[in-house]
């Protein structure tokens, strides 16, 4: 089976049928792109949510030159306070770890926290029995009183907020890309039944003269494969663009202690693009594979 005879029929057939080809592309960018960011918004939940994920609302951060005394005073207090359910100490290696992941794009960052590991102190992580605003405030304006204790942050509100909202996208995204990705792969079938039906004289005549299934095939499923990859390349036009959106947030005054968390690390940034173009080239070879075993007489 000869290159030039595949190229030259996969380009005929996207060519006869252009305006349902540019329609499947079409369809195929937004539906991966819906996907796509939905995906990167996964990751970036993931990371935000880290921290928390244990049920921790309090965190305080230890001053530097903290003495024993002091860390023990801290200690008995959280065990002794009749509100804490449960608490567990962060050391500086473990704190030192953890804002390497979450500040992975943050370049600034990430040469400071290389310079100088101890830069992120040690902190105590607590968990109130109830998640009650007035309790947390308060229990955090005690631990911020106490010598040794060198900032408290609550942040669990506007943390859940932001994660409510972001898992609610997440959800109507990837809803409305599921079906995009459907009427794509419809979109796809029909161009590729176009092209067989305009074709049906040729192909017939190709049987006679012997010519075997794949021979008659391969252009055919080219020509989806390469609908699917061409939407799949404009789709991360659109996570690219999220990504960089979330990295100027993260660096946004007003938003940077919430959104630091959602800047996607570089690898999930990769892995995202490896999913869009392996969808892509998978729904234009479903599409047209569809067609071939509907359509293909053989």
């Amino acid at each position: 089976m000869k290159l030039d005879y595949i190229a030259r029929e996969t380009f005929t057939n996207l060519r006869r049928n252009v305006t349902l080809t540019i329609a499947a592309i079409m369809t195929v960018a937004v539906s991966l792109a819906l996907f796509g960011s939905t995906l990167l918004l996964n990751q970036g939940v993931d990371n935000v949510s880290a921290r928390w994920k244990d049920g921790i609302t309090l965190i305080a951060f230890l001053k530097s030159d903290i003495t024993d005394e002091q860390r023990d005073a801290i200690e008995t207090f959280i065990d002794e306070h009749p509100e804490v359910e449960r608490w567990r100490y962060v050391d500086r290696e473990e704190s030192h770890a953890e804002a390497m992941r979450l500040f992975d794009r943050n370049e600034a960052m990430k040469q400071r926290l290389e310079a100088n590991p101890e830069l992120v102190p040690d902190s105590y992580r607590l968990t109130p029995t109830a998640d009650d605003v007035d309790l947390m405030a308060s229990m955090g304006e005690e631990l911020a009183a106490m010598p040794g204790v060198l900032q408290v942050t609550d942040e669990r509100e506007s943390v859940q907020t932001v994660v409510g909202v972001s898992e609610f996208a997440q959800r109507a995204m990837l809803v409305v890309g599921i079906g995009l990705l459907v009427a794509a792969l419809l979109l796809i079938l029909n161009a590729i039944r176009m092209a067989m039906y305009a074709r049906r004289r040729e192909i017939e005549v190709m049987k006679l003269v012997g010519a075997t299934n794949w021979f008659i095939r391969v252009p055919f499923m080219l020509e989806g494969i390469v609908q699917g990859l061409i939407g799949a390349i404009f789709a991360l036009g659109a996570v690219f663009a999220l990504d960089r959106f979330m990295q100027r947030a993260a660096q946004h005054e007003d938003y940077r202690a919430i959104m630091e968390g959602f800047v996607a690390t570089s690898g999930e940034l990769w892995f995202t693009v490896v999913v869009v173009l392996v969808l892509g080239v998978v729904i234009g070879a479903a599409g047209s594979g569809w067609a071939l075993s509907r359509f293909l007489k053989v």
